[in-house]
């Protein structure tokens, strides 16, 4: 187990790039642990207890997790309350704006089958949201701003291809979204004005 200096040390060189936490980990976080505390942003938090007395918890809602997903975890949560923030993504991000299958899959939870993507930094402006499923659609959608403000939170309708609208601010933009069907293929269009 790593020791609380240990962690306060990982957790404090934690660079702005967000390449110290593994993507399958942030996908994980933010398909599970951000429903109940995007909310909770304090820097006034105290992390004293360490990741060890959180284990529990996180095992409670995540399943067995070894010790690297603990302090992965950890870092993830303490990012999140104290900038009041996405933590920022390693993985990159498509310049055309369009997400193969084999692209979507790192963003994907395996276990409970949601996604969270990055959508990049996004200008202002509208955009349009084009998903391809492998069949028929059912779930939940949200696309956050930076700061989890939500642009949208939608139903998704039963049909395999499925298309969305929404208004940007400058800034970087994530997608969440819960159901059972495999994306395969995603598009983000800027709307010409």
């Amino acid at each position: 187990m790593i020791g609380l200096l240990g962690l306060i040390s990982a957790l404090s060189s934690t660079s702005a790039a967000g390449d110290e936490i593994p993507q399958r980990a942030i996908v994980r976080f933010n398909t599970i642990c951000t429903n109940c505390h995007e909310g909770e942003c304090s820097g006034r938090l105290s992390f004293s207890s360490g990741a060890a007395a959180a284990r529990q918890h996180m095992q409670r809602y995540l399943g067995p997790i070894v010790d690297a997903d603990v302090t992965a975890f950890f870092g993830l949560l303490r990012y999140t309350k104290e900038n009041c923030a996405h933590y920022p993504q390693p993985a990159r991000i498509p310049d055309s704006g369009i997400w193969t299958a084999a692209d979507l899959k790192e963003w994907r939870n395996p276990d409970s089958g949601a996604y969270f993507i990055a959508l990049g930094h996004l200008a202002p402006g509208d955009y349009r949201l084009q998903l391809s499923f492998a069949s028929h659609a059912e779930g939940r959608l949200k696309i956050t701003d930076q700061h989890f403000e939500p642009l949208v939170e939608a139903a998704l309708s039963p049909e395999a291809e499925q298309e969305m609208t929404f208004t940007a601010m400058a800034g970087a933009h994530y997608l969440t979204l819960h159901g059972q069907s495999t994306l395969t293929g995603m598009a983000l269009i800027a709307s010409a004005r």
